[in-house]
């Protein structure tokens, strides 16, 4: 991929001499180049590295000291806390000089700006290794290899980092073979170009260096940026002017090629014929660089006064502009975010209720297996963020667009726009995934509607109300046959039990009358037998200090009239030495 054009190898050539003259008498702590063959073990022990405050790692391989202001560019292994994944990187450093030489502000963080293995970071005893033949291999700790810069055409004698920041690999001549500028990720640093066939990513998050949705490239007629959905969004672009044209690098000569170069201040968009200043930002006071950010913003910054501050954000769109303002399905209005909202119902609901800008989810899937119940929920005067392109609409009228997404289960929205006075004709754009929408004001000059995709959960069928109604009686009456059964028992056993005790009250000669609990303690349990007769049996006990007998009526369970009349014998006997305690047993009760 490295280009054959004469002008951005002698740029580079002169880099590299500028380099190698550097380190003729290097600092102590200056060590830019180094000669193959050679080998780095990503270590603890690693002989150059260092921990900043803020916990991030670099140990490194390679250091081009900036005696001026300290800003200086390394390449080697980085980590972020608790350091556990490594990316072989280049960042920025601040370099102090102190009594004893230079040494790196612990309070300053590294700032990275090209990784080259965001997608496989490696661990602990990784190793890099330079050879003659393949250039730069990263093997894992497991030996499994992470990336290389084989397939090269010339042998490589040495690597160099450049005062600009470039990782160079260079052949015995001092030409260079391959340059990390020719593979940028999500930044560019003074002096860095940006051709047609290039683009940069957004890492994750700023503590996540994996490609993330975001890429801005250059086109025939400009720059561009794009969400990375199915297929790619714009959601920014610059065209120089309305006549200004640029070639497609397929279709130029190595002297006619187009790209954008980073010069101090200023991004420029070029060709042979001219250059256009894209966009103007404060000069660099140490050093620069802009970074295609997680959320979609490029920004520019700057070191001033022992900290990075931003100094450029450069695509100048209003907030509400940028795809994931608002997250998946937010509606933006005035930096605030929302969740859609329909007349029959919240078909949607907050990611996070403290986080309305990481969007929406729906109260209810989406599933292909029930079509029948998706519906379209329409949100007037919102429009997208990417309502300029042209190419990405489709000219139609509204019911069509409609009707094409609910015939599409993997459209998950529609956008419908169409000037004021003319609802027949307009612009149809539809949307496999949802990004943020964006409020617009009834007074502009078009409609813009979208569509949006729910699911709807149907009411109970009219067979399965049937059922559940007779099943339903079904049981209430059983319910209620078992209750009244059941009451009726017990009224009935209750009527005995008054009859019982009713008719032993009024039988002849009564004596006093104990409980079984009484009896239990006078006889110790029932234990010394005095004699058995009479449906009974007579036991031993004591009475306070009398001695007393019991009588202890069994087996009565054939016959009231038996039962009662022993009773009745019993009350009659009247003797100055006998208490009477009797147990009624009769049905399975005690009395």
């Amino acid at each position: 991929m490295l280009p054959q054009m004469a002008f951005t190898s002698s740029i580079a050539f002169v880099a590299l001499l500028l380099c190698f003259s550097f380190s003729v008498n290097p600092q102590p702590e200056n060590y830019p180049t180094k000669i193959a063959p050679a080998s780095w073990n990503n270590s603890p022990s690693f002989k150059r590295a260092f921990t900043f405050n803020g916990g991030e790692t670099i140990r490194s391989i390679l250091f081009r000291l900036n005696a001026t202001n300290g800003m200086s560019f390394a390449t080697g292994f980085y980590c972020l806390p608790p350091c556990k994944r490594f990316f072989l990187s280049i960042y920025i450093i601040h370099a102090s000089f102190h009594e004893n030489g230079y040494w790196y502000e612990s309070s300053d963080l590294p700032q990275v700006i090209w990784s080259a293995n965001r997608a496989h970071p490696v661990s602990e005893n990784a190793t890099l290794q330079l050879t003659s033949k393949d250039g730069l291999t990263l093997h894992d700790s497991d030996g499994s290899r992470v990336w290389s810069t084989s397939g090269l055409d010339q042998s490589v004698a040495g690597i160099s980092i450049t005062e600009a920041g470039n990782l160079v690999l260079f052949d015995i001549n001092n030409f260079p073979i391959w340059q990390s500028f020719d593979y940028p990720t999500d930044c560019l640093v003074m002096g860095q170009t940006l051709r047609g066939d290039m683009r940069i990513t957004s890492n994750s998050s700023s503590t996540d260096l994996a490609e993330s949705q975001f890429y801005l490239t250059l086109l025939v007629d400009g720059l561009y940026g794009y969400v990375n959905s199915n297929p790619p969004l714009v959601y920014y672009h610059y065209h120089p002017t309305p006549h200004y044209k640029f070639y497609r690098p397929s279709d130029i000569t190595v002297d006619n090629y187009t790209f954008i170069n980073f010069i101090n201040g200023s991004l420029k968009l070029s060709n042979t014929n001219r250059s256009i200043i894209a966009f103007n930002f404060p000069l660099a006071i140490s050093i620069q660089y802009m970074r295609l950010e997680s959320d979609g913003h490029l920004r520019v910054y700057d070191y001033d006064n022992f900290q990075w501050e931003m100094v450029g954000d450069l695509f100048h769109m209003d907030d509400c502009s940028y795809p994931t303002v608002c997250g998946h399905y937010g509606i933006c209005d005035n930096g605030q975010c929302t969740c859609p909202t329909g007349t029959l119902g919240n078909y949607f609901k907050p990611v996070d209720n403290r986080r309305a800008d990481l969007g929406c989810t729906a109260v209810t899937n989406i599933t292909c297996q029930d079509v029948n119940n998706h519906r379209l929920l329409d949100l007037n005067n919102v429009s997208y963020f990417n309502s300029f392109d042209n190419v990405a609409f489709d000219t139609t009228d509204e019911e069509t667009c409609k009707k094409a997404c609910l015939g599409d289960c993997k459209c998950k929205a529609v956008m419908f726009q169409s000037t004021n006075g003319n609802s027949l004709v307009g612009r149809c754009l539809t949307l496999p995934e949802v990004f943020s929408f964006q409020n617009i004001q009834p007074e502009n000059q078009f409609n813009s509607t979208a569509y949006i995709k729910v699911q709807v959960v149907p009411p109970p069928s009219s067979s399965n109300v049937g059922l559940e109604e007779i099943l339903g009686s079904t049981f209430g009456a059983l319910l209620l046959i078992i209750t009244l059964i059941s009451f009726y028992i017990l009224c009935l056993r209750r009527r005995e039990e008054a009859e019982d005790e009713d008719v032993i009250e009024k039988l002849p000669g009564m004596p006093t009358r104990f409980t079984l609990v009484e009896l239990r303690a006078a006889t110790e349990n029932f234990v010394k037998i005095l004699g058995k007769g009479g449906f009974g049996t007579v036991f031993e006990g004591r009475w306070g200090d009398e001695r007393i007998a019991v009588k202890r009526l069994d087996n009565v369970e054939h016959g009231k009239k038996d039962f009662l009349a022993e009773v009745e014998t019993i009350g009659s006997i009247h003797h100055i030495n006998l208490t009477l305690y009797y147990i009624v047993k009769q049905s399975g009760r005690k009395h």
